[in-house]
């Protein structure tokens, strides 16, 4: 490397990839027969919320994170053909995005190694209450095929550095629950963040919010992808609604917003023409590979 050149990033072949759009309901939501729940296009079929971020890190190995993990995992993990994870990034406690973490046992079987969870105080003491027979295998009455997991605690303002990537946690608000929202970056050889971000990097992930904090928007410069909440037209107390989420994303200038979180209410083919320009509606399955 010449002189006033800068260190590429480590990693490549990065993606961002959708697992799940849905809000907690799902879409099609039970017992509804709506225009959007019995609509045959395939976007407006949206699974419980969850993304996944896959790459190649400097040793050529393949490595996936988890962005929460919800019930619908397994359909989701399928549907892509996931045979590892390295890591799993709670947003927060609830059960839309929790309750499959017992799914990813089948992972440890594949990689024949533990898988690192990383979640706020509050998300940790859920997991371990809720899977007792997972962190508490010493109390189940039979032995029986469990997760193997170590979890991290993580606060607003923390920097996870894992195979070239960095995780920068912040936090917004969820009606009146602090959630963690992260920020995405490529490092240098340094440990440094790359000055040429590969792939939708730098990005940012901020599902399940209603109101965006002071200090989370230095979190939100100058990126080129900016994943975002959206449920609705109506207003409703802890999520934003379609008005609130493009002023956020007009605000933050990302090259590229990817709305989700949505219910029934709205109707892909309805909605997305309508967007301002560098504005879409994600769907499950949505691959977000670069500019």
């Amino acid at each position: 490397m010449t002189h006033g050149e800068s260190a590429p990033p480590l990693v490549r072949d990065v993606r961002f990839l959708l697992l799940g759009t849905g809000t907690s309901a799902g879409i099609p939501v039970i017992g509804c027969d709506c225009e959007v729940c019995t609509s045959d296009d395939p976007r407006d079929r949206r699974t419980r919320s969850g993304a996944a971020i896959s790459f190649v890190d400097a040793e050529g190995r393949e490595r996936l994170f988890l962005l929460d993990c919800g019930p619908d995992h397994r359909e989701h993990s399928i549907r892509h053909r996931f045979k590892r994870v390295d890591g799993i990034l709670f947003t927060h406690d609830h059960v839309d995005h929790t309750f499959g973490l017992d799914d990813v046992r089948r992972y440890n079987a594949l990689m024949k190694s533990p898988i690192e969870v990383f979640a706020d105080a509050r998300t940790r003491e859920f997991l371990e209450r809720v899977y007792r027979h997972i962190f508490r295998r010493h109390e189940n009455v039979n032995d029986s095929f469990v997760a193997d997991l170590f979890v991290r605690t993580i606060s607003p303002g923390d920097a996870i550095d894992r195979h070239g990537l960095r995780f920068t946690v912040f936090e917004v608000l969820h009606g009146r629950l602090p959630v963690l929202a992260f920020r995405v970056e490529a490092l240098d050889a340094a440990g440094r963040v790359a000055a040429v971000q590969p792939g939708p990097l730098p990005l940012a992930y901020c599902t399940d919010l209603s109101a965006m904090p002071p200090a989370a928007w230095p979190r939100l410069s100058g990126l080129r992808t900016l994943v975002l909440d959206m449920l609705r037209y109506r207003a409703h107390p802890t999520h934003l609604t379609v008005d609130e989420a493009v002023a956020i994303a007009a605000r933050t200038a990302a090259s590229r917003t990817v709305f989700v979180h949505m219910t029934h209410d709205i109707r892909h083919a309805t909605l997305a023409p309508e967007l301002p320009a560098g504005m879409e509606l994600g769907y499950d399955g949505l691959v977000l590979s670069g500019p």
